[in-house]
């Protein structure tokens, strides 16, 4: 990327899905684990993470 990669945070996990802060965004986004695999090994992100939630609770309806 030209200017690196985007710098973003792993706030919490929940089931097989993933709240992600990026840095312009207010708020987190929620990924499904598929995407989370794929943006965790590509170039274009750069994962920190700060005190990780884990849940085990799924949020099937």
């Amino acid at each position: 990327m030209k200017n690196g990669p985007i710098k973003v945070k792993l706030i919490e996990k929940k089931g097989n899905s993933y709240l992600i802060q990026f840095p312009n965004l207010k708020i987190p986004v929620t990924v499904n684990d598929n995407l989370y695999q794929k943006m965790l090994h590509s170039t274009m992100y750069e994962f920190g993470h700060d005190n990780i939630h884990f849940s085990t609770q799924s949020n099937s309806a």
